[in-house]
């Protein structure tokens, strides 16, 4: 009796871990300007995601949303062009000019193998 039993929990218990492994999201893993931090001059945004990306799902932004001195500075977008790297897992944004001192927000959205779409925001600081 004992010996029919494991054969079953093993079974049951890769059915409840399969899902798990095959429902992995796209997540960024990190950045330069890392979020939170606090740079000097500043010309290009490298992102770093967990998988490959599907080129046509990407979607970034970078806007300026505090210059010192002006408490009711209006978000302002920052152009760039953008560059995949090999590894389809990271992407550069090449500024057009360096960024001016102030607070920055990144946001992203991507898909991945699973072809959900994820996406998040982070902020930085310029000095």
């Amino acid at each position: 009796m004992l010996k029919s039993f494991f054969p079953s929990a093993a079974a049951a218990l890769a059915l409840l871990v399969a899902p798990v492994a095959t429902s992995a999201h796209t997540r960024l893993v990190g950045s330069t300007p890392a979020a939170g931090s606090t740079v000097a001059k500043t010309t290009s945004v490298s992102l770093q995601f967990s998988e490959r990306l599907i080129p046509s799902t990407i979607r970034t932004s970078l806007v300026m949303t505090g210059m010192p001195g002006m408490d009711d500075h209006a978000p302002m977008k920052i152009p760039y062009s953008s560059a995949m790297g090999k590894d389809g897992k990271s992407m550069t944004l090449m500024l057009k000019r360096p960024l001016a001192a102030g607070t920055y927000t990144l946001s992203w959205s991507a898909a991945g193998a699973d072809t959900h779409r994820m996406g998040s925001e982070f902020s930085f600081t310029v000095k």
